[in-house]
């Protein structure tokens, strides 16, 4: 029931100018294991050295940021690992935008350089990574599974 709902919500509330994109973590730093709390706060540093980037003081001072979507897969099934939809500016070309997200996710302490990058070229293909992001099967809970505190899409724009 939630997982359909959500999806709805974010059907009728899409990123704009999406990328698909899967980041790695890397599972023990200094003997700190990851986990969905050390998770949510890499990835919230990754997001921050993106936008600062891109928009420089605008982001802190007039809230300019990136529409994402973050879905996190843990590490009972594999690799603790996240799904994301994040919005390409239109002022980079695809390349350049991939270019910077490896070197901003490479600069947090959990970023392992294992990811996966994908120019949906239709809207089926974004619908299907809707439904790959959200499947049930690799989420304990479907509902904590979306880190809410990254995920910029459901905030009004």
């Amino acid at each position: 029931m939630i997982q359909s709902s959500i999806k709805q919500f974010y059907l009728a509330n899409p990123v704009p100018n999406p990328i698909n994109i899967t980041l790695t973590q890397k599972q023990v730093v200094d003997g700190q294991r990851i986990d969905d709390e050390i998770s949510s706060v890499n990835f919230r540093h990754f997001r921050n050295l993106l936008n600062r980037r891109l928009f420089g003081n605008a982001y802190k001072r007039h809230g300019r940021q990136l529409a994402m979507l973050v879905v996190r897969e843990d590490g009972a099934w594999h690799r603790h690992h996240l799904h994301a939809i994040i919005e390409k500016p239109a002022s980079l070309t695809t390349e350049e935008f991939i270019a910077l997200v490896m070197e901003c996710w490479c600069k947090t302490r959990f970023g392992y350089r294992e990811y996966h990058f994908e120019e949906p070229a239709d809207k089926d293909r974004e619908t299907g990574w809707i439904n790959y992001c959200f499947k049930k099967r690799t989420k304990g809970d479907f509902a904590s599974s979306i880190d809410w505190a990254n995920s910029t899409c459901f905030e009004r724009r």
